[in-house]
């Protein structure tokens, strides 16, 4: 193979591996369908990152009744959570170790589980909304009074956070 075909490769290959990585997010944000989820924010600063508004949705803490009998062989494992709406908002329906056939649901992992309440914690890698400089304060300050709303694009179990506002 000659240089430049050598190089031509070393060149493309990298940038069609960060072309890929783009897809799934834009493909979300494209024909992903939105929900409403509710969020408590908290530590709405970042030393090297600017503002943003780290947010527990509500989904977060899921009831053990929802959850599989097996839940201690599932830690750690990609889980599937089905969503319902109740009212303008998207609570969870049912926790699956296998992929639904149809309605919304979000790939997570159970992060731990907490024996001394009914509910496990839940991962969605929704957790963190950058926001204009100087803003994630008054964020954060909102959420005390009663509550963000988190906009989210799902798209086959792919969740995209696209947006933070008041209820």
């Amino acid at each position: 193979m000659s240089k430049g075909k050598t190089f031509i490769l070393a060149v493309t290959i990298p940038l069609l591996i960060l072309a890929a990585m783009a897809v799934k997010p834009q493909a979300t944000l494209l024909w992903g369908q939105e929900i409403l989820l509710e969020t408590k924010a908290y530590d709405p600063t970042d030393l090297f990152r600017g503002d943003y508004v780290a947010v527990n949705f509500a989904i977060t803490d899921v009831p053990k009744s929802k959850v599989p009998a097996n839940i201690d062989k599932l830690l750690n494992k990609t889980l599937y959570v089905s969503l319902k709406q109740e009212g303008k908002y998207y609570v969870v329906d049912q926790v699956s170790e296998n992929k639904p056939d149809s309605g919304i649901y979000l790939k997570s992992k159970f992060q731990n589980s907490f024996t001394d309440t009914d509910s496990y914690r839940v991962d969605y890698s929704l957790d963190k909304y950058f926001v204009e400089q100087g803003s994630g304060k008054e964020l954060e300050e909102e959420s005390f009074k009663g509550g963000l709303v988190g906009r989210v694009k799902v798209l086959g179990g792919y969740g995209v956070l696209t947006g933070i506002e008041s209820r």
